[in-house]
């Protein structure tokens, strides 16, 4: 026998675990502190079987902290005090009795801690910690049913086995009706509890400026900055945009946003991609480089081959690309030469010495192009992101002295000699690389593949990419695909994909997929022959059959008999056990059972029985417990 309070106790405690768990990591100190010793008292007590603490006391002990959190309410901080709140009361429920009342204001507290953690996370686990929840809070709701009527009341293992089989039946109904309602509800085209998310910051590796000889040494973070599902591609041609910068003060690099037109011609050889960013501060759009469309809506698109959401997002978004991955776009029109050949007022002496050597030995464009890029590569200089020069002449040293540095050294100073050898430049900001998702199809991009490159404006040619870091002496070493590809590694993109489809197919699934959707259904409809359609709305039909099989397999179940009716069950399972006497088959009534058996117990049970039912009421407590006892001693 089990004892339905103690069962519900358990799971109590095991619910308000999964809504604890996951908003755990995004709580203060205090809150979290709170929250564990809530969980050992409440723990302690229900243990002991005495609850010192009274619900007025904690009541009175935590209005002081309601307060405090109210006060810190703001716009700027909407979720910290909402989510200490919440983590408070469910700690106060905890470090209480575990009343039928007590209990259900548990699981609505832990699902709304469950929730409040996807304003920081949605992941997949998520997904997980939601359907255990569920699952238990339907099993749960049953126990507190069956407790409300009879707080001592002991079940059998039999009959928790068909308390636990309604239980699941519950929420594995209602699984197709969420299948079916998923793709054609209602969307806003954005989330209605945005505005409460914090905006995540920018990548460490991606930056709004370039700026050599600010820092000695740069460290890599391998935080995803955004998947891309296309075709495999050469390693050599994975370069992705981002921002252009064409102003320089000499050292630092910016963007100014009075931007000549100008208009590329983009050949057939597009690649079409489609990305997935992480949700992030930064407004820049990347893609393979050169870009010719991205659609999405409500973006800015710049002359010079930058597009931009046209506000901050913070939510996951997805957009498709078409892209030049030549390396190369053809300029229809001249473009503002001035604009693209601004020097600085302090140039560094051996830079323009050196820029008046290409105009000595290069009668073209292309050739003093070729001119320089033969230079860096007899030059000896090293690819590196630690011991970076500093301080004064950053380029003049990086180049004829140190001669090491990271792609900012190179781009900006080759860019700087280009300009003033009178050929158009400007530096480009974005990544280069990507780790290929096979099981998914698709790149994964992170923010240690951040690069700078530059784009030269040679006549007859248009734009032309020249990537100056991959004339350093160690460029294959650091461009080289590192790291054995064993089980973990295989295990980790395995996961991944996972990740991917539940982003793509759940989180970023909006209005504008939901026509898409509707479209194809639609078009797929059309063109079925009627006796295909008719074979498609077959397994439509055998769901529901399945569903309504499963009601009334559910409703012939004795899970919500009267207790009166489960104690005469018992009695005639324990008759038939001891006695060998089956009142079905012999059609005999309790009274005959009892002469048939000529048993003290039985004589006793069947007269406290029918003292209450034959005289239409109901069993009192005290009756019922002499009955559950007179069943224990026939089972002894």
């Amino acid at each position: 026998m089990i004892a339905i309070k103690n069962l519900a106790t358990i799971l109590t405690y095991v619910i308000a675990l999964c809504g604890m768990i996951p908003i755990f990591p995004w709580l203060t100190m205090f809150p979290r502190m709170l929250l564990i010793l809530g969980l050992i008292s409440g723990l302690w007590q229900d243990i002991k079987g005495n609850w010192q603490l009274k619900p007025w006391f904690q009541n009175i002990l935590i209005t002081p902290i309601f307060l405090y959190y109210a006060l810190q309410y703001s716009r700027t901080n909407p979720i910290q005090p909402v989510i200490s709140v919440l983590t408070i009361m469910l700690t106060v429920r905890l470090s209480g009795e575990k009343t039928v009342r007590h209990s259900k204001q548990i699981y609505a507290l832990s699902i709304f801690c469950l929730a409040s953690s996807s304003l920081y996370d949605l992941s997949p686990v998520f997904l997980l910690y939601l359907g255990l929840l569920l699952f238990m809070v339907a099993i749960a709701l049953i126990l507190l049913t069956f407790q409300s009527q009879d707080a001592g009341m002991l079940v059998t293992k039999l009959d928790l086995k068909r308390i636990l089989i309604f239980g699941i039946m519950i929420p594995v109904i209602s699984v197709p009706l969420i299948l079916f309602f998923f793709p054609i509800m209602p969307r806003t085209q954005l989330p209605l509890w945005n505005f409460l998310n914090p905006l995540p910051s920018g990548t460490s590796g991606y930056s709004e400026i370039v700026e050599p000889g600010s820092k000695s040494n740069v460290s890599a973070s391998h935080s995803l900055v955004f998947r891309a599902e296309m075709p495999r591609q050469e390693d050599s041609k994975l370069y992705w945009r981002g921002t252009v910068f064409n102003f320089t003060d000499g050292i630092k690099w910016t963007r100014t946003l009075q931007i000549p037109p100008e208009n590329i011609y983009s050949n057939k050889s597009t690649v079409n991609q489609l990305i997935f960013p992480e949700p992030s501060a930064v407004r820049t759009l990347f893609s393979l480089d050169r870009p010719v469309t991205i659609s999405l809506q409500r973006i800015k698109l710049s002359p010079d081959g930058v597009f931009e959401l046209s506000r901050v997002g913070g939510r996951r978004i997805n957009y498709s690309a078409e892209s030049n991955n030549g390396g190369n776009v053809t300029q229809l029109n001249n473009i503002n030469r001035r604009f693209y050949l601004q020097l600085p007022e302090q140039f560094p002496t051996r830079l323009k010495e050196l820029s008046s050597r290409l105009i000595r030995f290069g009668n073209s464009d292309r050739k003093r192009v070729e001119y320089l890029e033969n230079f860096y590569r007899l030059s000896h200089l090293r690819y590196s992101t630690n011991n970076l020069p500093i301080g004064d002449r950053v380029l003049d040293r990086f180049l004829f002295e140190i001669k090491q540095g990271n792609c900012e050294y190179f781009a900006s100073s080759f860019a700087l000699i280009l300009r003033s050898a009178g050929i158009p430049c400007r530096l480009v900001g974005g990544f280069f690389g990507g780790e290929y998702n096979k099981l998914g199809g698709y790149y994964l991009v992170s923010e240690d593949k951040a690069h700078v490159w530059v784009e030269a404006f040679i006549e007859g040619e248009g734009w032309i990419r020249i990537d100056p870091s991959s004339f350093a002496e160690n460029s294959g070493e650091v461009w080289s695909k590192k790291g054995s590809k064993n089980l973990v590694f295989r295990l980790t993109l395995a996961i991944d994909s996972f990740n991917h489809i539940w982003n793509r197919s759940v989180i970023s699934y909006d209005l504008e997929q939901q026509i898409s959707f509707a479209s194809q259904l639609g078009s797929s409809f059309r063109g079925i022959q009627p006796l295909k359609r008719i074979w498609n709305v077959i397994p439509y039909i055998v769901g529901c059959l399945l569903i309504t099989s499963i009601y009334f397999i559910s409703k012939r179940m004795s899970l919500f008999n009267s207790r009166e009716q489960r104690i005469l069950n018992r009695f005639l399972k324990l008759i038939k056990l001891k006695f060998n006497i089956s009142t079905v088959e012999s059609g005999c009534g309790l009274f005959e059972v009892t002469s048939v058996a000529n048993c003290s117990k039985v004589s006793n049970f069947v007269g406290i029985y029918a003292a209450a039912i034959y005289h239409d009421r109901r069993l009192t407590d005290k009756e019922y417990e002499k009955l559950m006892k007179i069943l224990k001693d026939m089972q002894s």
